[in-house]
């Protein structure tokens, strides 16, 4: 790869200018993308980011510089940037050192499809299209008001003066469709269903179609209910965005060290029900966050978060590891090669249960069930409130109708404890956690 030569020839010429410690990422993401917007589909777009920085360490001091232009003469002028950088920077006098060479375990499968990369633009307007089709075919009361789909190749590589190098590659598609519904002047509200895969033969653009035409027409005829404190179904969206951002918050280690979790000196505690149990695995077989290696070249792994409700393991990249005298969990992230590494899950997968969503609605004497959220969630309180989108009112275990503008608010962290059932069938989320439904119970529900 072109990117690992780039990575050896930064980290050779900082060790040249003196620094104690080098490390080099580079990287090269091409997106191909079809934007659908107020009904009509878009011109395909192609974005590509490509680019090193260049990380440097002088008496536990920082540097860090970076260019979008891979030529010898610009990453060689990074390096000198980033250690002139390091020159007036303050020590950090909890610095340790940069990771060392590790071995690496083998790619997980399914992390890139060569029928993917060979995507171009025309290939993911006909895509769009399926999605589209899809919607419109479904009942004529449907308008599709936004939506966008994409295919990202990238790949990337990383290197450091300890010896440690790695690179790869991989492929991911991802779709999402807004939908709404007219039915003789009554505007149904907003739906929205998503997708994302490794691969083509993993993603159905034509589902996530009719899965929003369909959520929009069952939107239609909404009612007002009493207000009341109960059982809530949240969708695997929103089980994500309000169970699940907080969770990833709380074992974020540097989170931890910083006094910024509630869950810092907690381990072994229970935290959550016994129903839930939450791994990190970095090398699922298909993961959209796996790889062999984190963005820091350490060995990604699988790390248990919270086992049968009790607080089993925080999430760690090499800084905040060293701060505390072991290894590395691999969870160190970037959101591209201009920003320094920080803590991310890579895949969090909720582990699933035994009943399916109609079980689960069957259970629920009275309650909601919620598959958009619109609100805030406080990751460090655990706060949330918001309007809960394409809601519908449960009595003794049946749908009976969808809902007008509901609030619904609560703790997540009480929330965790309040869990009655976890669904069995889990799906990836735009949160990069897999998650089945889940069904709590304490929730405030408000409806006008």
């Amino acid at each position: 790869m072109r990117l690992t030569e780039d990575t050896r020839l930064a980290v050779k010429y900082c060790e040249a200018l003196g620094v104690d410690e080098a490390e080099a990422f580079a990287q090269n993401v091409q997106t191909s993308e079809v934007v659908i917007e107020r009904a009509e589909i878009q011109n395909e777009r192609v974005k590509t980011q490509c680019g090193i920085g260049i990380r440097v360490i002088k008496k536990k001091k920082l540097g860090f510089a970076f260019t979008s232009v891979l030529s010898k003469e610009s990453i060689e002028q990074t390096c000198r940037n980033a250690n002139s950088l390091a020159n007036v920077s303050l020590p950090n006098p909890d610095w340790v050192s940069l990771p060392t060479a590790a071995k690496l375990p083998r790619t997980p499968a399914g992390t890139f499809d060569p029928e993917t990369a060979d995507m171009n633009a025309n290939d993911v307007l006909k895509l769009t299209m399926k999605a589209y089709n899809g919607a419109k075919a479904l009942d004529n009361r449907v308008t599709i008001d936004d939506g966008k789909f994409s295919v990202v190749r990238g790949e990337a590589a990383i290197a450091n003066s300890h010896g440690m190098e790695a690179d790869g590659k991989d492929t991911l598609l991802s779709g999402y469709l807004i939908c709404v519904a007219n039915d003789k002047g009554e505007v149904s509200s907003m739906s929205i269903e998503s997708d994302v895969a490794r691969s083509l033969k993993d993603f159905s653009p034509k589902r996530i179609g009719e899965v929003a035409a369909e959520r929009a027409v069952a939107s239609l005829g909404p009612k007002a209910v009493t207000s009341f404190t109960g059982r809530v179904l949240l969708d695997y969206d929103v089980a994500a965005e309000i169970l699940l951002q907080p969770v990833v918050a709380s074992v974020n280690a540097d989170n931890i060290q910083r006094g910024r979790s509630l869950w810092a000196g907690k381990l072994g505690e229970e935290v959550a029900s016994k129903k839930l149990t939450v791994v990190d695995d970095g090398l699922m077989p298909k993961g959209i966050g796996s790889s062999s290696f984190d963005a820091e070249g350490v060995p990604c792994q699988k790390t248990q978060v919270i086992k049968a409700g009790k607080l089993d393991g925080f999430l760690h990249n090499s800084y905040t590891a060293n701060k505390e005298k072991r290894k590395s969990t691999g969870n160190a992230s970037r959101e591209g090669y201009n920003v320094l590494p920080r803590i991310s899950a890579s895949n969090l997968v909720v582990k699933a249960g035994k009943k399916k969503l109609d079980d689960l609605i069957a259970e629920v004497d009275k309650g909601i069930i919620v598959r958009r959220f619109s609100g805030n969630v406080r990751t460090d309180s655990g706060e949330f409130s918001g309007i809960a989108k394409q809601a519908s009112y449960i009595e003794k275990g049946e749908i009976r109708y969808s809902l007008k503008e509901t609030m619904i608010s609560g703790n997540a962290f009480q929330a965790l404890k309040n869990i009655v059932e976890i669904g069995s069938e889990t799906r990836p989320t735009i949160f990069q956690a897999y998650v089945p439904p889940v069904l709590v119970d304490e929730v405030n529900v408000v409806s006008k």
